[in-house]
């Protein structure tokens, strides 16, 4: 324990002794491993300036003048994560704003925010998108997610915000859609889901009104993701046309073909398997807090998401890791995302979880960085990072080791970059 505590100190140091930081500063990062979002290349040079990878190759590639030197031997550089599915703390957007600073700092450089209320929305949320400030992970933001009236998650809505638009009919589908478009929306959220394994049943969608948000939504060049609850509901949403699901789900088995019937439809996937085993009381968050390396990247308010506990549970999470192997094989995408803030949880820290709980069910470790860089970056139509090659925005990632084939080295981070800004330390306060 001294040894990783004395080697987070040294990083911290190494960090520290740079000269203040700014998007036109250069970097060169020599003898490096890059794992380039799908393949890992050895003792490769990488430069950096002004934001943006300018070369990537040899030793004799062109170096920026000035660059900065960044010490690569042992090491590997990976595009920033990315978690395919986070929500927002509902407290004021002070708490949206740290809750990015705190993905950031584990070098999850964009966030997918998987829906939100309208209180959370639009102003306040969008405001935090359209900075993209160098110190804050990068949001894709749903924005206000497609329910019934009465449906998951109008009950979070709170009382005295502002009114949960919904629908019931197909009908409604353009208007619905041309709304949450004007409003900001990245993408369309679409809840198929009545949440009855939870005790209390509540109203859901048709798929007749899901394959109308779906088509409103591609109409629009936007693409479409559904909460679901179950298998049943999983093949709906895909069959009614979804571009990909939020979730897997619980249960004890899945049916044999479920893989099959998800690549024939061409759907990505994000199993979300850190909230679905706790949902099935198969809690590991408290490991965390038993590591010092790890927890000294953590702000004092968030820790407390890492204490909460789900209430004791009779679901079962077997089908869940049984699909991701169905998946794969079948060649189905499949995205890294953790559904934070749910009980366990937090930001940026859990998506190292995640690729472990994905190595576990059946991928490759270069499989699960895949999840959480170009895969992501894929699904969701963002051109410029989730590689690394000439051109993209440095959204960079380095680390200690070869997570490539030792996944957990993703945890032992020496410098994160976004836009080509390399960031500080956070400080636990």
């Amino acid at each position: 324990m001294a040894i990783r505590v004395l080697v987070v100190l040294l990083l911290v140091a190494e960090t520290l002794l740079l000269p203040a930081q700014s998007a036109d500063t250069a970097y060169v990062i020599r003898d490096v491993r890059v794992f380039d979002g799908e393949t890992v290349a050895e003792r490769q040079t990488v430069a950096i300036d002004h934001g943006r990878i300018t070369a990537v190759g040899g030793p004799k590639i062109a170096v920026p003048p000035g660059a900065q030197e960044v010490a690569g031997e042992g090491r590997t550089l990976l595009p920033g994560l990315m978690d395919a599915h986070v929500h927002f703390p509902i407290f004021p957007v002070t708490g949206a704003e740290e809750a990015l600073q705190q993905s950031l700092a584990f070098g999850v450089t964009t966030s997918i925010v998987m829906g939100a209320a309208p209180s959370q929305f639009v102003a306040r949320i969008k405001g935090l998108e359209d900075a993209d400030a160098p110190d804050i992970a990068s949001v894709l933001n749903a924005g206000i997610y497609a329910t019934a009236p009465g449906g998951h998650p109008t009950q979070m809505s709170g009382p005295g915000g502002p009114s949960f638009p919904t629908l019931t009919a197909p009908g409604e589908a353009d208007a619905f859609v041309a709304a949450r478009v004007a409003e900001g929306s990245d993408f369309i959220k679409i809840i198929y889901d009545d949440v009855e394994r939870f005790g209390k049943k509540l109203p859901t969608l048709d798929e007749a009104t899901i394959a109308a948000l779906v088509a409103a939504a591609h109409a629009r060049g936007r693409i479409a993701v559904a909460h679901i609850g179950d298998e049943r509901t999983a093949r709906g949403a895909i069959a009614a046309g979804v571009d990909g699901l939020a979730h897997l789900f619980e249960g004890t088995t899945v049916s044999t073909d479920f893989g099959l019937f998800a690549a024939k439809h061409g759907v990505f996937v994000i199993p979300t398997l850190s909230v679905l085993y706790s949902s099935c009381g198969m809690m590991d968050a408290p490991g965390f807090l038993k590591e010092a390396d790890t927890m000294s990247r953590v702000k004092a308010r968030f820790r407390s998401f890492l204490e909460m506990t789900s209430p004791p549970s009779t679901l079962r999470c077997d089908a869940a890791p049984q699909a991701v192997r169905q998946l794969v094989a079948a060649g189905v995408p499949l995205l890294a995302g953790t559904d934070v803030p749910a009980p366990g949880t937090m930001y940026g820290v859990s998506v190292h979880k995640e690729l472990e709980h994905l190595v576990a069910a059946g991928l490759t470790p270069a499989a699960a960085l895949t999840a959480a860089t170009s895969a992501t970056a894929k699904a969701f139509r963002m051109t410029d990072r989730g590689r690394i090659k000439t051109g993209m925005r440095a959204d960079l990632l380095l680390v200690d080791g070869d997570p490539s084939t030792q996944i957990r080295a993703t945890r032992n981070i020496v410098a994160i970059w976004k836009k080509g800004v390399r960031m500080r330390p956070v400080t636990q306060n």
